[in-house]
């Protein structure tokens, strides 16, 4: 019972059904027209050729006029002529023999005063024909006088006789075989056509249904550029994103867990150790202790500053901050590391800038970050750099610059990613590899833009714009 359900239910069942609807009422729609249209354009037809029957039939009354100065004897002649030779020399057979047939159900000869002089069958002689009748007529003249006028009281709309039905008949039935044929013909390729497009869709189900299941090597192939084809595109690359995702998503958990191990064995190890008896109970032991505690409860702090980045809910609290003064806060943090390095550690700010209406404490964090990373790559001897550049039109650049080892071209689409490692010549150094990813998340939230420009062996600088005039508080 279900395979019937869902055989009525598919799509190309579906289509092909209303297909064939489509078809059987064109199909009668064709046939009803054409027999019409056939039935009225034959009668037409044969109404036309008895007219010109009838024109030539009235030259030969009037010959036989013109030989006897009346119309004497003209019923016998009528009855006669219409019953042998004269009836095959104006078109041979029509629905019987001779012209009886061809111009039933009579023709009939007046005078010109319209009384009937002669029938086909002699039934109405000595008659006045309506004067409807008599405008149908063909005139009989001699000498450019009407003396007559044969009047042929067929018309388009008179009965057929069985010959003339029977041949009606095969011609709506050509016509109907036609319309059939070309309906399974219209049948036969719509199914192609339906076919093609269901094709890539049970497709695209099947691959669906594998993502679903967790494989994501899942893909479709598509061929050509129409709109299936754009959507198997589309699929494809949705399926490289979440394969993308899902290596990032477990590279970040094996990342945490590797983060989270380091100070927890070490504070394990310590603290077994001063269970132990190992280690003495002293304040330095504790103070290590301490300082683990410190890195894993900043981590914490790292991991949800990004999860309420992500999920649009980051705290700013945006207030006019002077930028100068927020450099040198900044920088005057750093002197004691940048002078322990041998780095020499300046600033260049731009007298005249406005306040900007920013959360500090968020911009701090960023400032602090790229100038800490800054120090932690440039060797001893070095320069780093922190100032205030005019960005673009309505934005401040705030740089931060280096002559450390630089960052490979390679890398830099991934400097900002969370956990991100690079390769060996710029090392986390300590850092859990969520600095960046923090800083991007906040310059974004801010409404500007954060990027790096490096290349190997030639330092690294680092900037973020802020928007100016001061935008209004959230």
């Amino acid at each position: 019972m279900q395979r019937v359900t869902d055989l009525f239910s598919s799509l190309l069942v579906r289509l092909m059904t209303g297909f064939g609807l489509v078809i059987l009422v064109t199909i009668a729609i064709v046939y009803v027209i054409a027999n019409q249209v056939s039935s009225i354009e034959f009668r037409g037809f044969m109404f036309r050729g008895t007219m010109a029957q009838t024109e030539q039939a009235a030259q030969t009354f009037a010959a036989y006029y013109a030989a006897r100065g009346s119309w004497s004897g003209v019923d016998q002649f009528f009855g006669q002529s219409f019953q042998s030779g004269m009836g095959q020399m104006m078109g041979g057979q029509g629905r019987g023999s001779g012209m009886t047939g061809m111009m039933s159900p009579y023709i009939v000869l007046t005078d010109s005063n319209g009384r009937v002089i002669a029938s086909t069958d002699g039934t109405i002689i000595r008659q006045f024909l309506p004067a409807a009748q008599m405008a149908n007529g063909v005139p009989v003249q001699v000498n450019g006088q009407t003396v007559g006028v044969l009047v042929n009281t067929s018309s388009p709309s008179a009965p057929l006789d069985a010959q003339e039905a029977q041949f009606l008949q095969r011609l709506n039935y050509s016509i109907l075989f036609a319309a059939v044929a070309a309906g399974l013909i219209a049948l036969a390729l719509g199914f192609l056509l339906f076919y093609q497009i269901v094709s890539p869709l049970r497709a695209l189900r099947s691959a669906a249904r594998n993502i679903a299941s967790g494989d994501l090597s899942a893909r479709v192939k598509h061929t050509g550029n129409d709109e299936i084809g754009r959507v198997a595109l589309a699929f494809n690359s949705m399926a490289e994103n979440l394969t993308q995702s899902e290596t990032a998503r477990r590279n970040m958990i094996a990342d945490i867990a590797h983060e989270l191990r380091n100070p927890l064995g070490v504070i394990q190890g310590q603290l077994e150790g001063m269970l132990d008896g190992v280690f003495p109970l002293s304040p330095d032991q504790i103070v290590s202790v301490h300082e683990e505690t410190l890195l894993l409860a900043r981590l914490v702090d790292d991991l949800r500053d990004l999860a309420l980045a992500d999920a649009g809910q980051l705290k700013i609290a945006r207030q006019p901050t002077d930028l100068n003064a927020l450099i040198r806060h900044v920088t005057g943090a750093f002197n004691a590391q940048a002078n322990e390095k041998g780095i020499m550690l300046d600033i260049s700010v731009r007298e005249g800038v406005a306040p900007v209406n920013v959360d500090a404490q968020r911009i701090e964090q960023v400032i602090a970050n790229l100038v800490g990373n800054a120090l932690r790559h440039t060797p001893q001897g070095g320069h780093v750099t922190v100032g205030i550049d005019s960005g673009p039109k309505g934005c401040v650049t705030i740089r931060v610059q280096d002559t450390g080892t630089g960052i490979p071209r390679q890398d830099l689409p991934h400097v900002f990613e969370r956990f991100w490692r690079g390769d060996g010549s710029r090392p986390r150094a300590g850092g859990a590899g969520l600095g960046l990813a923090i800083a991007r998340q906040i310059v974004t939230a801010h409404g500007g833009t954060i990027g790096v420009e490096s290349e190997a062996g030639s330092g690294a600088t680092f900037w973020f714009t802020l928007p100016t005039p001061p935008m209004l508080p959230r």
